[in-house]
């Protein structure tokens, strides 16, 4: 509401000034401020009533509300923003995988981080496009599959790390927390999907 009174403010002038805005200007100003609440309450009310329906909601919420193109979106949008917000938390975690990799003193974390870097890959290159293109051509039940292999990436790296697989454990990776939040906003998206 400030936005738009500054935005408007322009249109209205104080008694003491001589108006030279017909009425006529000044009802127009008003429908069309007018005819911008709802939109955003609308949209405001869509992210809420959407992420009502889905797993960590609090999570769904805050993501959807920090990229600013779901104010203007239907439901099969924000399912297209939170796969691209699970591609930019992939992309991190590549990225610190990567870096990580070539300072590997032991074989296990070296095979783990090999894994994790595979798996990350294969999700960001592969199965979030493929994910995106059948919600885009209303495939829905596969889009919802393909996204589920996307979360499994995380939980795949992380488990890596704990079971024997390569050899003895080495605990979760240092990056760990951010796999948990990747395969959240993965749930929400597959979630969000199946509600599109």
């Amino acid at each position: 509401m400030t936005y738009m009174y500054s935005t408007w403010g322009h249109l209205f002038q104080s008694p003491t000034k001589k108006m030279n805005t017909s009425g006529a200007g000044v009802a127009i100003a008003l429908v069309i401020m007018l005819s911008f609440l709802p939109l955003n309450q609308s949209q405001a009310n869509l992210v809420e009533q959407t992420c009502q329906k889905v797993q960590y909601h609090d999570l769904c919420v805050s993501a959807l509300r920090s990229d600013g193109r779901s104010s203007s979106t239907d439901v099969k949008g924000l399912a297209a923003i939170m796969l691209q917000l699970v591609k930019a938390n992939g992309t991190d975690i590549l990225a610190e995988v990567n870096t990580m990799l070539p300072n590997a003193t032991d074989d296990v974390t070296k095979k783990c981080l090999g894994l994790c870097r595979d798996k990350f890959g294969e999700a960001l290159n592969g199965l979030i496009p493929e994910a995106m293109a059948k919600l885009q051509s209303g495939s829905k039940h596969e889009a919802m599959l393909v996204t589920i292999e996307v979360g499994e990436s995380a939980i795949e790296c992380d488990s890596c790390f704990s079971n024997e697989r390569f050899g003895p454990s080495r605990g979760p990776p240092p990056f760990s927390d951010k796999n948990h939040v990747y395969f959240y906003l993965a749930t929400v998206a597959k979630d969000i999907i199946g509600l599109s």
